[in-house]
């Protein structure tokens, strides 16, 4: 299967499918950028079949109503791994290497995911951002991320 034989199948199921652009900017300390992601019921089902995460926090409603979230829940790590595609929009070849994060409240199946990124640290070719990823303006989960362009 071809890549957009994918695309395809992933959109008729519901996913947000949005093209990826590089953004024009300098990167120093100080540019701030985003990225906007709605996770549907597919993003959940794939995350969980590639990472083999099947907690049925995130899979079984009756079990995850029982629970202090009162239902099913996105992935954590499904949420901050947007943060790969914000800094992958700056402008170069843009590798990840280390990132640190907290989690402060549950996203749900239907979320709008804004990925709010800030460099606060440049050393040479390597940068600090500072990420808060929000959902309806409440934080949801915040860190930082440390990358390399060339």
């Amino acid at each position: 299967m071809d890549f957009s034989e994918l695309e395809s199948i992933y959109k008729k199921s519901g996913g947000d499918f949005k093209e990826f652009k590089k953004i024009s900017a300098t990167v120093d300390v100080g540019l701030k950028f985003s990225f906007l992601k709605k996770i549907n019921e597919i993003d959940v089902q794939l995350f969980g079949l590639i990472s083999g995460d099947l907690n049925p926090i995130h899979f079984s409603e009756e079990f995850a109503k029982k629970t202090k979230f009162g239902g099913r829940v996105v992935h954590g790590m499904l949420t901050t791994s947007l943060v790969s595609t914000a800094v992958a929009m700056l402008p170069g070849t843009v590798v990840l290497l280390e990132t640190s994060f907290r989690y402060l409240a549950p996203v749900r199946i239907g979320d709008l995911v804004a990925v709010d990124c800030e460099i606060v640290e440049k050393e040479k070719n390597r940068y600090k951002v500072n990420v808060v990823c929000k959902v309806n303006d409440k934080a949801v989960a915040e860190g930082w991320a440390k990358i390399l362009i060339w």
